[in-house]
Formats: C-alpha cells, sequence, structure tokens
C-alpha cells in the first residue's frame, strides 16, 4: 500500500489571526520581518518564509533586497524559484508605507521582483546575490507595465549596480533620447 498522507488539520488548528499570537502577528509586518532581518533570527526568518506570507502584497524576499542588511536573508533562503516571485500589488502602498520616493510612472504597477526593489533600493551585495542566483531569466523578467530591472539599474546612479546590466561599456537597455543622441 502507499504511504497515507496525515489526515487534514482540524478546522481549528489552521492558521488565522484570531488564533495567533500577538508575536506571530507582528512578524507578518515589514517591521517585524525587518527586525528579524537585523538580529539574524534564522528561525523566524525561515517559519515567514515557509508560511508563504506576503507583506504589503510583496514576497519578503523582495522586502530582504531592499533591506541595508538583507543580503544574507537572500543567500541563505534565496533560490531561483522564491526569487522569481513577483509582487501581487501595485508599489503605492509599500512606497507610502516606507516612504519611498518612487516615480509615479511605476507607483501603480505591479509584479515587482525582489531583484527590481534590490537594484530600486537595495544594496548592490543584494543585487549581486540576486543575480547570481536567478541569472538571465530573472534580468528578463518585467512588471505589469513592462518595466524590467535594467530599466530600474539605469534610473539609480549607482555604478556598483548599473556595471551588472552593461556589457561591452553599453547599458542594456531599449533606446531612448538619451542613448540615441550620444
Amino acid at each position: 500500500l502507499p504511504p497515507r498522507s496525515p489526515p487534514p488539520a482540524p478546522e481549528s488548528e489552521t492558521p488565522s489571526r484570531q488564533m495567533m499570537s500577538d508575536n506571530d502577528i507582528e512578524d507578518m509586518t515589514i517591521e517585524g520581518f525587518a527586525f528579524h532581518i537585523d538580529n539574524k533570527d534564522r528561525a523566524q526568518i525561515k517559519k515567514i518564509l515557509d508560511r508563504g506570507i506576503l507583506l504589503k502584497g510583496f514576497p519578503p524576499l523582495a522586502i530582504a533586497g531592499m533591506h541595508t542588511n538583507g543580503t544574507w536573508v537572500l543567500d541563505q533562503f534565496g533560490n531561483k524559484e522564491n526569487l522569481l516571485q513577483g509582487s501581487t500589488s501595485s508599489l503605492s502602498e509599500l512606497a507610502s508605507h516606507l516612504q519611498l520616493d518612487v516615480d509615479d510612472d511605476i507607483l501603480h504597477d505591479s509584479g515587482f521582483t525582489p531583484l527590481m526593489l534590490a537594484v530600486m533600493f537595495g544594496p548592490p551585495q543584494s543585487v549581486e546575490v540576486i543575480i547570481r542566483k536567478v541569472g538571465k531569466e530573472g534580468l528578463l523578467q518585467k512588471t505589469k507595465q513592462q518595466y524590467d530591472a535594467k530599466i530600474f539599474a539605469n534610473c539609480r546612479n549607482d555604478e556598483s549596480i548599473q556595471k551588472h546590466f552593461m556589457s561591452n561599456n553599453r547599458n542594456h537597455c531599449e533606446p531612448c533620447t538619451g542613448c540615441s543622441v550620444m
């Protein structure tokens, strides 16, 4: 006989907001996740990732990619599958919550990957870790409005990030007025 899977958990054992402790609810906030990043709390980070929780509609690894100290989380827990996961929500609520300076053109866009957010707001080391793990596929992903990490890198004035999107000293971008004038 094939092995039997355990019976489904009774409804009273499935996680619900009413059944969770205050600590569990706090862990599911951006601030709670950031606290665990800063404290290198691997067990809590793993717990949050295993639950598949989205933070303001964004995968936790996208938040880690933006976080100054989040590179270790990407390195330890990131894989091609979870680092290619895009946001389900627009950038507007996250930008408002974190007081990010975001161009109106992308504010209502969605589908942002951890790489895109790391390129826009994170440290260069996070960008490097993500690119190493997702390869070319991650570089080619686009938001709902067809923006990709290369476009965001061109907008960020940081050579240590832009260098990942250059070949033969030429940016890999769509031709635009700025490039065609050169």
